[in-house]
Order: structure tokens, then sequence, then C-alpha cells
């Protein structure tokens, strides 16, 4: 007695694994959408001046919010001209660090007071659910690639 066992669709399945394979080595459109996305989420973070996702940002001085008041500036909590927050907000603003390859996504603000804000206001941070996102985003990426395949 003899069985014979002969596989199916391979044909289509490795066609499925090269367009997968493709689109995560050309990851270019996912990343522009993460990159939304964190837009969203910075805005989120200074529209709560650092409350979302737990704290709080440490409130001007009595002296910086009166000085802010004098010139006009906006009184929130990291907002006295706005580029700190558009920076981080608004594609392509003043300042703003966005470079997204094939491969990766650089996102930032080059403003010289940014590095030093981050340290003691943190406006670059994101809950669990933010990253869960993130990768949503990029995983759909890829199963829409391979879905394509079929």
């Amino acid at each position: 007695m003899q069985f014979f066992i002969e596989t199916q669709g391979t044909r289509e399945v490795a066609t499925s694994f090269r367009r997968m394979g493709y689109a995560a080595q050309h990851a270019r459109p996912a990343f522009r959408t993460v990159a939304l996305l964190i837009m969203e989420i910075m805005d989120r973070v200074f529209d709560s001046e650092g409350r979302r996702g737990g704290g709080s940002w440490k409130l001007d001085s009595v002296d910086w919010l009166e000085r802010k008041m004098r010139a006009g500036l906006d009184p929130r909590i990291n907002h006295a001209t706005l580029a700190l927050r558009d920076s981080v907000t608004v594609p392509g603003a003043d300042g703003q660090i966005m470079e997204v390859t094939d491969r990766a996504l650089y996102f930032g603000s080059d403003l010289p007071y940014a590095g030093v804000t981050q340290e003691n206001r943190p406006f670059m941070k994101f809950m669990p659910q933010d990253r869960a996102e993130m990768r949503d985003i990029i995983r759909d990426y890829l199963i829409a690639a391979w879905e394509l395949g079929r």
C-alpha cells in the first residue's frame, strides 16, 4: 500500500511571502502613517500639559509665567511661542525632525531647547496602547501585502 501526498498552492504562498518580504523592506507608507499617529499623540500630550499617561509637567515659575503674560505669549506650560509644540505636531513645521525611509522613521525636534525640555517636562512619551497602535499599523501593512498575493 502506498500514499501520495502533494502540496498545493505553493506558488501562491511563495508569491505572498515575496510580497510581504518586499513590503517589510519598503515600509515607507506604514512609517508615514505612524508619523501622523505620533503627531496626534504629541498633540494630546501638549493639550493635557503632560498629564496624558499620568503625571503632569512641572508648573512654570511665577516669574516666568508673569514674563509670558507681559510678552503676550501662550501661558500654558511648554507653549510660550508654540514652536516646540508645532515642531512635533504639525507636518513640515520648523524644527521638526522627520525622516521616513523604506526601513525606518526618525522623528523629533531639533529646536535648541527640545532636549532639555524633554528631560524636565517629557513631551515625547508613549503609552503602551500607543506603541500597540504603531505595531498594528505596520502589521496591517504587511498583512495587506500578504493578502494581495492571493
